[in-house]
């Protein structure tokens, strides 16, 4: 009995070349980049964010592997979505993959109508994902939600440093900033990237630091 194997895929040196996010990273932020393009693409674009795993993988020390992580998000090369990995420059040609032509790689006319459809792609295009999400009403939690799935992650958190960030993204109209803004969407996964960068506190001198927030205590 013989096992179908798995095809590779295409690698494009002029994209990687002439992409501006790829541009703004260094060369253990590439390193880490590409590994994360070849994760994807294994994956079908779902795998699952497994930082103590990766950080044994790539040799890499937990902070040290964050701050990169973060720095991709931040870039809109990588995303994070119900903790899984998603690459948007990868879909396009997963989309093909998924329509059964094999690496992703577009085929050439034969001249000769096929004898059946290749069906549609189990999932929307990229471009056109996008359009749909700007359309849909931005789900901005309050701060007192926002605070709470904090807390719940990080209990010494500096509220004072929260609450800023939190009042930057609604100033921004919930978007990150950088070379390249892009929407949060999933802000649970967003704020759990953030949280490493914000300060730790004394709980109880901040208590008292900040009366009106006493009564959440």
């Amino acid at each position: 009995m013989t096992t179908k194997r798995k095809l590779g895929y295409t690698w494009y040196p002029k994209d990687w070349t002439n992409s501006d996010g790829v541009f703004e990273l260094n060369l253990a932020e590439r390193g880490l980049y590409r590994e994360l393009i070849d994760i994807a693409m294994l994956n079908d674009n779902k795998a699952a964010v497994k930082l103590d795993i990766w950080s044994r993988r790539f040799g890499s020390e937990l902070d040290e592997l964050n701050s990169i992580l973060n720095k991709l998000i931040n870039l809109g090369l990588i995303e994070i979505q119900d903790d899984n990995l998603f690459i948007p420059s990868c879909e396009e040609r997963l989309v093909l993959s998924r329509s059964g032509r094999e690496g992703g790689k577009k085929s050439k006319p034969s001249g000769k109508p096929l004898g059946k459809p290749l069906g549609k792609p189990l999932v929307k295009p990229l471009g056109n994902q996008k359009k749909e999400k700007r359309k849909e009403k931005k789900a901005i939690p309050s701060f007192d939600e926002f605070k709470e799935y904090a807390l719940l992650k990080k209990k010494d958190v500096c509220l004072t440093d929260l609450n800023l960030k939190y009042e930057s993204w609604v100033e921004n109209d919930w978007r990150i900033g950088g070379s390249k803004p892009r929407d949060i969407v999933n802000w649970k996964s967003t704020l759990l990237n953030t949280l490493p960068y914000l300060k730790t506190v004394n709980i109880k001198e901040e208590v008292k630091a900040i009366p009106h927030w006493n009564e959440k205590f």
